[in-house]
């Protein structure tokens, strides 16, 4: 299978790195050898579908996220941070209380239905 996305070796050593792994970490988490995963990170090698499937999951992404999206880009300028929760990737704002921000978001989301609903 051939990748044709600069996005997605980008996307690959980025999303390693927020979960703070090194390449040979890569075998416990997904199977991969660190030289295979390196392979996929440089671009020299793709993973077939299966693989795609298996590191988009593990991510908490879409395939069509990890090949198609500048995922540095998308994180970039905002105030939350990337977890890794139950194999999800969660944009979860830094707060020691997660009920304040669901809270938070909450009123937020309220706010902009109001701001929608006063230009029609």
């Amino acid at each position: 299978m051939e990748i044709s996305s600069n996005f997605f070796c980008k996307n690959l050593v980025y999303l390693r790195r927020e979960k703070r792994l090194r390449q040979h970490e890569m075998h416990d988490s997904l199977g991969f050898s660190r030289t295979t995963w390196s392979n996929y990170e440089k671009g020299k090698t793709a993973p077939s579908l299966d693989g795609l499937v298996k590191i988009a999951r593990f991510f908490g992404i879409s395939i069509d996220e990890l090949v198609a999206e500048d995922i540095e880009q998308k994180f970039e300028n905002r105030k939350y941070k990337p977890y890794a929760l139950n194999e999800r990737l969660s944009l979860v704002e830094e707060s020691d209380d997660p009920w304040e921000h669901i809270n938070n978001r909450l009123d937020k989301l309220e706010n902009e239905v109001d701001q929608l609903k006063s230009t029609l």
